[in-house]
């Protein structure tokens, strides 16, 4: 699948399950995989389903790393001798008995294993079934005991204006604000400012020298209506942030939402970030046949992905789109007739993230719903534009995923929407739905959409799910290191 070489004595080698790996300078683990031909990377919660680096689900990319569980392998760079494992396998990734699951019924799993008709009610026999339930259900073994218990000691930033996204967008909001007079902090969790659009070929200006840059971070949480916002780089090695803004800008931009069909989450369907991040920043292609289905954008995401020289089968609507078909990873699409390809590039519908905006605007008692926003925060750029809507056939399959994390299917959610369930808040509680480490986005909204379309509603008409932080993952020792930085309220 390599479409660029390089001399091998630049190559890097590391270990994946015990077999050696060869890298190049800058690849992230993910990369190297993908260049090595291996697509699968972490296995579903309950049916051990495979999946793989698509960029919108996270756990796609979750392994354990030099002893350290649940790393982002999309966000880590390869290192001389670097030790990665699957998670979720059991004895060995090379010989795991726990992929038999996926001989069950998606029925034998509603609920999860531990609500299941199976379990004995006590005893040994109960004891025994609660391990092996433990080992099914288990994402990842904890940290290494070796590791020393420490706290990374975390920094406060004051700042008149903190633009959050390093896209295009992000970076006009941030150098106006410091013509302004302003002091700016950007915060971006790319490694690079404007990817996506520098890999379209859009131009992009160069950021103001003196905006203070935070690069490889993701903002986690946001509380007291924005007034304080936290942030960890994906580097555990580095600190946590804490930033006190006097207003704060949301220039998050929009991702492109999985097809709502079967099969999405297979590895090989990417969405046009990840894609073009595979194809042109690591130079390897994302199939030998690939097909590209969206909103409006996909023609010219084939056209950018041909010109590196990905062969692109098939340009078409997402709406077109019937099934994902394969078993380890795609092998082919069903639109208007069948079309055989190794992987599917999805390029919309396009929609905003709202977890921060829910995470500073939301009030409530039983149940936290989102208001307006406070006058100290402003959005800017993609994420300013409408949402698009996500067409759901109002009979899905029902091996349809919903959520990939917790093995969440159409049919399992039918059953409680059937029965007259009809509360997005209290499906996820009965499901799980959105409670992996997506946090929500974009399995509620599939949820909201396939709820939507059975009842005969609009997805607007429902009060979304509670958007808690943390809305991504923070090592123990980042959390520590925010002790004293932040009061708690009394």
């Amino acid at each position: 699948m390599a479409i660029s070489s390089e001399p091998r004595t630049t190559e890097t080698t590391f270990l994946w399950n015990g077999m050696a790996i060869t890298a190049r300078p800058g690849d992230t683990v993910a990369a190297a995989l993908w260049r090595a031909g291996i697509t699968t990377i972490a296995r579903s919660r309950k049916l051990h389903r495979p999946l793989g680096w698509g960029g919108a689900y996270t756990t796609g990319v979750l392994a354990r790393v030099d002893g350290r569980p649940n790393v982002r392998l999309d966000q880590i760079t390869v290192q001389n001798g670097l030790k990665a494992e699957a998670q979720n396998v059991w004895p060995s990734a090379r010989f795991d008995l726990l992929r038999l699951a996926q001989l069950l019924p998606s029925k034998a799993v509603y609920g999860g294993f531990e609500h299941g008709a199976w379990m004995p009610k006590s005893g040994l026999a109960y004891r025994l079934a609660e391990r092996v339930m433990a080992n099914l259900a288990g994402v990842a073994a904890p940290a290494d005991a070796a590791f020393a218990p420490h706290a990374l000691p975390g920094q406060r930033v004051n700042v008149d204006c903190l633009v959050i996204g390093g896209g295009p967008s992000g970076i006009a909001e941030a150098n106006r604000r410091k013509e302004l007079g302003e002091s700016v902090a950007l915060v971006t969790r790319g490694d690079k400012l404007a990817r996506f659009a520098r890999s379209m070929g859009e131009p992009v200006e160069p950021l103001h020298e003196g905006i203070r840059l935070f690069e490889g971070m993701e903002l986690f949480g946001a509380y007291r209506g924005g007034a304080i916002m936290v942030g960890a780089p994906h580097d555990h090695r580095k600190a946590a942030v804490v930033f006190e803004p006097r207003s704060a800008v949301l220039a998050t931009g929009r991702r492109s939402i999985p097809p709502l069909v079967k099969g999405n989450q297979l590895p090989g369907v990417m969405d046009a970030h990840s894609a073009l991040q595979l194809a042109i920043v690591h130079g390897v292609a994302p199939g030998n046949r690939v097909a590209v289905v969206g909103t409006g954008a996909q023609d010219a995401v084939a056209a950018r992905l041909a010109a590196v020289g990905v062969r692109v089968v098939h340009k078409g609507r997402t709406e077109d789109l019937i099934e994902i078909q394969g078993r380890s990873r795609v092998t082919a699409i069903r639109a208007n007739k069948g079309i055989a390809c190794d992987a599917l590039i999805h390029a919309g519908p396009w929609r905003s993230d709202p977890s921060l905006g829910f995470q500073t605007s939301g009030e409530g008692l039983f149940q936290v719903e989102a208001h307006p926003l406070p006058q100290s925060m402003s959005v800017t750029g993609g994420a300013a534009l409408p949402n698009e809507p996500i067409r759901a056939r109002k009979n899905l399959h029902p091996d349809t995923l919903i959520c990939p994390c917790m093995d969440v299917t159409a049919g399992e959610l039918y059953c409680h929407i059937d029965e007259g369930e009809t509360d997005p808040e209290v499906l996820k509680r009965l499901t799980s739905c959105g409670m992996g480490t997506c946090q929500g986005f974009p399995c509620w909204e599939h949820m909201l959409a396939m709820l939507a379309s059975r009842i005969g509603v609009e997805p607007e008409s429902f009060a979304r799910p509670t958007h808690r932080p943390p809305r991504r993952a923070i090592t123990v020792a980042q959390a520590a290191g925010l002790a004293g930085l932040v009061e708690p309220d009394r």
